[in-house]
């Protein structure tokens, strides 16, 4: 069974949420990324440039093709080509 993927990257803004000794920071994020289909979730994986502490956000929101999501990042991996790639569990709204 292969995932779908739709394989046009898309710009979108991510808002993600990153934890510090200080709490918790709101950040936000423009890239470009496309969306792979993987059960029970699915991945978002990123075009450079994405910001560094990205890789430990541990909360994401962003909009694809109109859509609200709101997801938790199970875990992020920086790719040899430079892409991030981001497995992700999304959220009830």
């Amino acid at each position: 069974m292969s995932n779908a993927m739709d394989t046009a990257q898309q710009p979108i803004t991510i808002e993600y949420l990153l934890d510090t000794l200080f709490g918790v920071n709101a950040l936000t994020t423009e890239c470009l990324a496309q969306k792979i289909d993987k059960a029970p979730g699915f991945q978002l994986r990123l075009a450079p440039p994405w910001p560094a502490q990205l890789k430990h956000a541990h909360s994401i929101a962003f909009e694809w093709h109109g859509s609200a999501c709101r997801a938790v990042v199970q875990h992020a991996e920086p790719l040899p080509g430079g892409d991030l790639l981001l497995d992700i569990e999304p959220q009830p709204r």
